[in-house]
């Protein structure tokens, strides 16, 4: 499974290159997941970032709750709390900055993102459990973590 985290407000690779670092540092995420940046598509010619988004790798067991704690810690210890939004085969979560329902938004984003995906993903469920909230494609999640 693939799992993509922008930033939506980042201002450079400063932010996403921390959250990537974050997450590959996390003990529960960076021993499950291959975790790396990726490369922004700009067309020649064109402005942008050299990075546009952490992407991780992982498989059928991985446990997503593991992934929204380890967001949400990032997100309180730095400042800035970007906007961010989360993706998966083409499916898109988003969080506000003033988001107070921390990992519990997070992980209800990512089961959504399972849900809405997974249909057609050979790779199975992710063995999180839990209940959801009410996010779909190009929508924000439920529980207050609108844009």
């Amino acid at each position: 499974m693939e799992i993509q985290v922008r930033l939506d407000e980042a201002d450079g690779d400063l932010e996403l290159r921390s959250l990537c670092e974050w997450l590959a540092d996390d003990p529960a995420v960076g021993r499950s997941a291959d975790i790396s940046l990726r490369a922004s598509g700009t067309k020649p010619g064109e402005m942008g970032l050299a990075f546009d988004a952490v992407q991780l790798i992982v498989d059928s067991l991985f446990q997503l709750s593991s992934l929204a704690i380890a967001i949400d810690s990032w997100r309180r210890a730095y400042a800035a709390r970007p906007k961010m939004t989360i993706e998966r085969n083409g499916v898109r979560v988003s969080f506000a900055t003033s988001d107070s329902d921390g990992a519990r938004s997070i992980l209800r984003a990512l089961e959504e993102l399972e849900r809405a995906s997974g249909r057609g993903d050979e790779t199975g469920g992710s063995g999180s459990g839990g209940g959801g909230g009410g996010a779909g494609p190009g929508n924000s999640a439920g529980g207050g973590a609108g844009a």
